[in-house]
């Protein structure tokens, strides 16, 4: 039985919430090895080489989309097991509410330092949000790859909703768990690269949203195992250091919304009023890029700009 009122505390003090390994394991990991055997994570997915690359790949379109060129759909993947069951359902109401939507939801593959291809990693050093899907070819993209991923926001563009993550197996420190910067959700939103610097202490971070304000926040790690659900912030700083498994690490990622009429009685609702700042950054700057992403050029390529995560 969920403890709503202790979710609800936790969430608007911290920005997250780990749930704990509640759903059906077994099916999880099926899911997984489906993954593995019509989706496999290999060198043989990449452009043989950078001069490949650079004639068949491009810095647009390269992620899943909602619907089309996603392999949930493309494979035709039934995820009742997941949306349907009580475990998953009174999670996602505890913190949005009874009416709410799914707006989109991909398969997250981190990719393994070992399979990078030498010519791929040499492009993606020193880039904080090495997005691997331009590297891979067009067919195996409708999954989302990643390598090391510097600490950043998932809610870019000012509409609201949370992001529930599950992971289909276990993950342990070297599998790439996620990072999560507590409470960082209440600067609202800021650009990227974000100013965060590492205390004195442990997993201690202090981030600044440029205006004088400074917040000193916990780095919490995501362990688990598979089945395990959890769910932060839409604004919430949290990334993922390089993977150094055998294995690439499996994850289904939900960005959920609550209804627009009852997004203000919900969790979610309450910690928008606890911003200072804005919801959305965006302004355009001379270069054509906007202000959210200071690492993309005006072809959509990364910039190198360091990573405070590896």
């Amino acid at each position: 039985m969920l403890n709503k009122k202790k979710i609800n505390q936790k969430f608007l003090e911290d920005g997250y919430y780990d749930f704990g390994s509640i759903l059906d394991k077994k099916k999880c990991l099926e899911l997984k090895k489906f993954i593995d055997n019509n989706r496999p994570c290999n060198k043989k997915i990449f452009y043989k080489s950078r001069k490949e690359f650079l004639n068949k790949g491009k810095f647009k379109n390269y992620s899943p989309g909602t619907r089309d060129h996603n392999a949930i759909y493309n494979l035709n993947i039934n995820l009742d097991f997941i949306e349907k069951s009580k475990n998953f359902i009174k999670a996602v109401e505890t913190i949005v509410g009874k009416k709410y939507s799914i707006k989109k939801k991909s398969i997250i593959r981190s990719v393994p330092k070992h399979i990078h291809p030498k010519w791929a990693s040499n492009i993606t050093k020193d880039i904080g949000r090495p997005n691997v899907n331009p590297y891979i070819k067009r067919k195996f993209q409708d999954v989302q790859y990643f390598q090391n991923i510097d600490f950043h926001q998932d809610m870019t563009r000012g509409k609201k909703f949370i992001t529930f993550y599950i992971y289909l197996d276990d993950v342990r420190e070297k599998d790439s768990p996620l990072k999560i910067l507590t409470g960082s959700y209440k600067f609202g939103a800021t650009h990227y690269p974000h100013y965060i610097r590492p205390g004195s202490e442990k997993k201690e971070w202090f981030y600044s949203n440029l205006s004088g304000d400074h917040m000193k926040c916990r780095q919490i790690d995501i362990y688990g195992k598979s089945g395990k659900l959890f769910c932060f912030h839409g604004l919430n700083l949290h990334g993922t250091a390089l993977n150094f498994s055998k294995t690439p690490r499996i994850s289904l990622r939900y960005l959920i919304q609550s209804d627009k009429k009852s997004i203000n009685k919900s969790c979610l609702g309450k910690s928008f009023k606890l911003i200072k700042g804005k919801n959305v950054e965006n302004k355009k700057l001379p270069n054509k890029m906007f202000f959210q992403r200071l690492d993309r050029d005006s072809d959509g390529s990364f910039l190198k700009t360091g990573t405070s995560i590896l």
